[in-house]
């Protein structure tokens, strides 16, 4: 094997790596959702008007005054989809959050005849809402009332907690934020989620597509030596190559490409579209009730 051939095999192969891992971080899924109307959409009208209005006017305070975009979403089902690829592909069809300004964001996401929630939380605001967190205030505040049939309470007493949460860690003050009367308490401290588990996570990822790289350029180079041991070579090479093409290819949702960016979906109440972001990663926490 010359080594011109070498040198196109590993440049290619090293190509092949980085679009894995672009596709695996950067694809955006198409919302199973048509666009919205505001930062609260009430698909299964289960939120009163009053509530609906004092959350619509927190959530556009909160993204004016502090560039953090939440959202509220309710549904009647999921269908046969679960709930956790469901709201992520929502949130990032939608484009909630913005990667050009690593605006952090959030989507509360309930589908009312599963009797089931989530909770997305994106990379930016996973430090201040880690999973263990989220998980906690939402047994406390949402699924209490949400089993004395009070969602609008419930969704809004869980979302104003993760404000107060964020507002607590970022030092910012929450007085013009909420309007008039709103419940400002704050969550007990609880568990939290564990950072060294999304870093070991991480690693391992990159140590195993390292290997396969590696097992690559291995496979590539003995299957040039001619002889009954390269045509295994070069099977073992188109192996590995069609499973980091398959893996590449799979979105984590369930839902294909296209993608919620602008402004679309009119709305009142300062709500202009979400910032095109939708820079999800899987963090956040669901259950049912």
């Amino acid at each position: 094997m010359t080594r011109t051939r070498i040198f196109l095999i590993c440049a290619g192969a090293f190509l092949l790596l980085l679009a894995t891992i672009a596709s695996a971080n950067g694809q955006t899924a198409q919302s199973p959702l048509p666009p919205p109307t505001g930062y609260v959409n009430d698909y299964a009208k289960v939120i009163d008007k009053s509530t609906k209005q004092q959350l619509e006017t927190t959530l556009t305070n909160l993204e004016q005054q502090q560039q953090i975009q939440f959202s509220v979403v309710t549904v009647d089902t999921t269908g046969s989809q679960d709930i956790f690829d469901y709201s992520l592909a929502v949130a990032r069809g939608w484009g909630i959050g913005s990667k050009d300004t690593q605006k952090p964001s959030l989507l509360l996401l309930v589908a009312i005849k599963d009797r089931k929630y989530f909770t997305q939380v994106s990379r930016h605001l996973e430090g201040d809402l880690p999973d263990g967190l989220v998980g906690q205030i939402q047994r406390e505040r949402l699924v209490p009332a949400f089993k004395a049939g009070e969602y609008g309470r419930g969704l809004a007493d869980t979302v104003n907690a993760y404000i107060t949460t964020v507002a607590a860690k970022q030092g910012f003050s929450t007085d013009t934020i909420f309007p008039a009367g709103t419940s400002r308490e704050s969550p007990e401290s609880g568990p939290g989620g564990n950072p060294l588990g999304a870093v070991l996570i991480v690693a391992v990822v990159v140590i195993f597509i390292g290997v396969i790289f590696i097992a690559i350029i291995v496979a590539f180079i003995r299957g040039g030596r001619g002889g009954p041991r390269g045509g295994g070579g070069n099977w073992l090479t188109w192996l590995l190559i069609g499973s980091l093409l398959n893996s590449g290819g799979r979105g984590s949702s369930g839902w294909g490409g296209g993608g919620f960016g602008g402004s679309g979906g009119g709305g009142g109440g300062g709500f202009g579209g979400f910032g095109g972001g939708g820079d999800f990663g899987g963090g956040g926490s669901g259950g049912s009730w």
